[in-house]
């Protein structure tokens, strides 16, 4: 198989199945004669308008591995991290609720929640040697939005744990439940029902 892209032929090609002349195909494009005479001599034609050129006669641009297979470009809609920036492409993307360790054991509580995690290279090599390589970027938007609300319930859940955890059991007196804690008990949880306030 040849790796050189010959884009000049495709361009003779597409105007044959297209049945139009140089001129007819440079109208349609809004360039001059010339000019499509110079892309079928071998001048560079962009990916973009080479593109549109097979596309007037039924043809499009893939791309394919080594085995044929037709290879799709990176979605749009790929994990990004707060600013909306994307994360690096060579290097692995991991789900939000997949925290790396010097994460779990110091969080940063001064910024949102992250959006995604990635490690570098050396930690990506390692893991690639254990488990293999991604084919891309586990998540897009709309799954990632749905992983995110997850781990903020989650944490959610677990700081009303955390909290109910810490409050001290109710020890009212029974004359506590009529209006408010009474002044002799200790934990002072019922408000005073007449004021508003707690007694």
């Amino acid at each position: 198989m040849n790796p050189a892209f010959d884009a000049s032929a495709y361009v003779t090609r597409a105007r044959r199945r297209a049945d139009l002349s140089q001129r007819e195909l440079a109208a349609r494009l809004g360039v001059s004669q010339s000019v499509v005479n110079r892309w079928e001599g071998g001048y560079p034609v962009s990916a973009n308008r080479l593109a549109t050129i097979l596309a007037l006669a039924g043809l499009r641009l893939c791309v394919v591995d080594g085995a044929g297979r037709q290879v799709d470009p990176t979605p749009s809609d790929v994990v990004r991290d707060n600013a909306g920036r994307r994360f690096p492409s060579h290097l692995d993307v991991d789900p939000p609720e997949r925290v790396p360790a010097e994460r779990v054991l110091m969080p940063r509580r001064d910024r949102p929640d992250p959006r995604g995690w990635y490690r570098l290279r050396d930690k990506r090599d390692a893991r690639r040697l254990r488990e293999g390589a991604p084919t891309d970027h586990p998540t897009v938007s709309g799954e990632l939005s749905r992983r995110l609300d997850e781990v903020r319930r989650q944490r959610l859940r677990a700081r009303a744990r955390a909290q109910e955890a810490a409050l001290p059991e109710c020890e009212c007196l029974d004359g506590c439940f009529e209006l408010a804690c009474l002044p002799g008990c200790s934990c002072q949880c019922e408000p005073d029902r007449s004021s508003g306030r707690v007694s």
